[in-house]
């Protein structure tokens, strides 16, 4: 059985997650922006991002019920993994905002798209992916269970790789010689590193 501490975390998880979504959908402005149509870029990466969503949202909850791995969490654990949590979606709203009508949840380039290259953008290309990947990787550790603590982060960055891959491609077919230049001074997602 999960603990006092830990189904109050595991519920302030929830709590920030339900934030996100609907935090989401009020920066997405235009209908398109909005509408789950995917598109010949798409490649399938938008099915599997829903996917992991749907796993991550669920698969804290039926392990807890089932007292499969559980972790007793602490206070401060909690709390780091809270400020994580806290901190990937500060930095997916600040990349949201910085794109304005580019930021969509589908893949597609609009008529007059531009490269962006500033605010998180001018120092990693996909910080929006950045914030998701560490606002699961701090859920999986607020659910108190051990499979999620370590299954999370492999899982999403398996499926942003793969969507950073789809994107890219889209943004080099699709913006050319600007995309390429700003690769070059770029990173994918973590500054300096990779």
């Amino acid at each position: 059985m999960i603990s006092i501490l830990g189904l109050w975390f595991l519920i302030i998880g929830y709590v920030v997650m339900v934030a996100f979504l609907i935090i989401q959908r009020l920066l997405r402005r235009t209908e398109s922006a909005k509408s789950f149509h995917r598109g010949a870029f798409d490649k399938g990466s938008m099915l599997l991002i829903g996917s992991a969503f749907g796993v991550g949202l669920w698969l804290p909850l039926v392990l807890d019920i089932l007292g499969v791995a559980l972790h007793p969490i602490d206070l401060a654990e909690g709390l780091v993994a809270l400020v994580v949590m806290v901190f990937g979606l500060g930095l997916r709203i600040w990349a949201a905002v910085t794109l304005g009508r580019y930021y969509t949840r589908t893949l597609m380039i609009t008529e007059d798209h531009k490269v962006v290259s500033t605010g998180p953008y001018a120092r990693v290309r996909h910080p929006a992916y950045l914030g998701v990947l560490l606002l699961w990787a701090g859920f999986g550790v607020l659910s108190s269970n051990l499979i999620t603590v370590f299954l999370f982060p492999i899982m999403f960055v398996v499926v942003y790789l793969y969507r950073i891959s789809v994107e890219e491609r889209m943004l080099v077919k699709e913006l050319g010689d600007d995309y390429i230049q700003y690769q070059r001074k770029t990173r994918k997602l973590i500054p300096y590193l990779y």
